[in-house]
C-alpha cells in the first residue's frame, strides 16, 4: 500500500499560491514585522510589488487553516517578494534540462547549480521551509537530477519536486526519474511528483511516480491548468484507491467537493472521467441487463465510493434480459409473455416521455404492466 499526500495547485508566479494542507504541519517562521521583505525589504521596491497584492490570499488561507507556499524563480528578488507575503514554505523553481538551461536560462549546469544553492540558501535564512521545482526533470539527465537534489538537501531544503514540464513523459520515463532522485536523497528530502496532461497521461505519469517512491502529489481539481493541465486531484485519488492505497482523502466527499469547486469556477466537468455524470449512465441492454446482477460487470469502479451514484436508464434499446432483470428484482415472475408485456410498456413510457427511465421508473412501469 502506497501512502499519498497531494499539493493542491493555485496560480504560478512568484508570491502566488502553490499549495495546500493541515496548516499545523508547517514549520515556525522566524518572527519579521507584518509588511516588511525578507533582509529589511519592504514591499514596492522592484519584483517584490508585484507580490503584495497577493498577500490577501495568504492571509485568507491562513484563516481557513491552510498551509501556503510561494513559487519564485531562483532569482534573489522573486525569493524576496516570495517572503513578502509570508507563506509557509517557498518552492524554488530552476530549468534542468540541458534543451531549457540553454534556451529558457542561458546557463550551464554548473551556474543553474550555484543559483539553486544561493537562493534555496536564501529562502531558509528567510525563515521559511523551503524547497525546490526542477523543471523539465523527465527529460534532463539523471546525473545531473542528482546533483540539484544534492543541492537542495546540502543548502537547508526539504523537498524537491520533479516536474514533468512539457508533459512528455510517460509512465516508464517517470518511473526512472523518481527512482533516480530518491536513490539519491530518499529519507533527506520528500519528493513530490508534477505531472502535465499534454499527451494525457498525467494521472497515469503521477500514480506511476509514486509507485516509483515520490511521496506526493502535485494535482489540481479538474485538472484545470496551463495548456491542457496537470494531473486531475479526482482521477489521481480513484486510480491509485482502487490499486488498494492510501490516498488520504475522504473518499466519499470526493466528487462532490470536486464538483462544488469547479461550478464556483464555472468549468465544464461532465465530459470529465470521475466526475462527469455521463460515466455513470448506463443505458446499453446488455448493460443494464447485467447490472442489475452484479454493477461491476461494467464499472471500473464502484462510483458510491467516492461520492457519485450510478444510472441505470431504461428505454429503446431495453432487451428481454433487461426486462427480466426488473422483474426478478421485484420479486415478480419473468416468464416470456411477461417480458414481452413489460419490454412493450417500457418502450411506449419512454416514448411518451421523450427520454429513457430510471431503474425506478422502468421498474414501476413493467410491474405495473405485468400485474394489470
Amino acid at each position: 500500500m502506497v501512502p499519498y499526500d497531494y499539493h493542491v495547485q493555485g496560480p504560478h508566479a512568484a508570491g502566488g499560491v502553490a499549495g495546500a494542507g493541515p496548516r499545523n504541519h508547517r514549520r515556525r517562521r522566524q518572527a519579521r514585522p507584518r509588511g516588511t521583505g525578507a533582509r529589511g525589504r519592504r514591499p514596492g521596491r522592484g519584483v517584490v510589488s508585484r507580490a503584495a497584492p497577493r498577500e490577501e490570499l495568504y492571509r485568507h488561507a491562513e484563516s481557513l487553516g491552510l498551509r501556503t507556499a510561494a513559487l519564485a524563480r531562483a532569482v534573489p528578488a522573486d525569493v524576496d517578494a516570495a517572503l513578502d507575503v509570508e507563506p509557509d514554505e517557498i518552492e524554488v523553481i530552476v530549468n534542468s534540462s540541458d534543451v531549457q538551461l540553454e534556451h529558457a536560462l542561458g546557463k550551464t549546469r554548473e551556474e543553474s547549480l550555484d543559483l539553486l544553492r544561493e537562493n534555496v540558501e536564501r529562502a531558509v535564512e528567510g525563515g521559511v521551509a523551503a524547497g525546490a521545482t526542477l523543471m523539465d526533470a523527465v527529460r534532463a539527465d539523471n546525473d545531473h537530477l542528482r546533483a540539484e537534489a544534492r543541492v537542495v538537501r546540502d543548502a537547508g531544503g526539504r523537498h524537491v519536486t520533479l516536474a514533468d514540464t512539457t508533459g512528455a513523459g510517460d509512465p516508464e520515463a517517470v518511473r526512472e526519474t523518481v527512482a533516480a532522485v530518491t536513490d539519491e536523497v530518499g529519507g533527506e528530502l520528500a519528493v513530490t511528483i508534477h505531472t502535465h496532461d499534454d499527451m494525457g497521461v498525467a494521472t497515469a505519469n503521477a500514480v506511476a511516480g509514486v509507485e516509483a517512491g515520490a511521496d506526493s502529489v502535485d494535482a489540481t481539481v479538474g485538472g484545470v491548468g496551463e495548456r491542457a493541465g496537470n494531473a486531475p486531484l479526482e482521477e489521481v485519488a480513484v486510480l491509485g484507491s482502487e490499486h488498494g492505497d492510501d490516498v488520504a482523502l475522504e473518499l466519499t466527499e470526493l466528487v462532490p467537493a470536486c464538483r462544488e469547486i469547479l461550478d464556483a469556477l464555472d468549468v465544464d466537468y461532465e465530459g470529465k472521467p470521475v466526475l462527469g455524470r455521463e460515466g455513470y449512465r448506463h443505458e446499453s441492454g446488455l448493460h443494464t441487463a447485467a447490472m442489475l446482477r452484479e454493477p461491476s460487470t461494467y464499472e471500473p469502479f464502484d462510483p458510491e465510493r467516492y461520492g457519485a451514484q450510478r444510472e441505470l436508464l431504461f428505454g429503446r434499446g431495453t432487451g428481454r434480459g433487461g426486462v427480466r432483470a426488473l422483474l426478478d428484482a421485484a420479486g415478480l415472475e419473468a416468464t416470456d409473455e411477461q417480458v414481452a408485456i413489460g419490454r412493450e410498456a417500457l418502450r411506449d413510457a419512454a416514448a411518451e416521455r421523450g427520454e429513457p427511465l430510471s431503474r425506478e421508473a422502468a421498474a414501476e412501469v413493467v410491474a405495473e404492466a405485468v400485474e394489470s
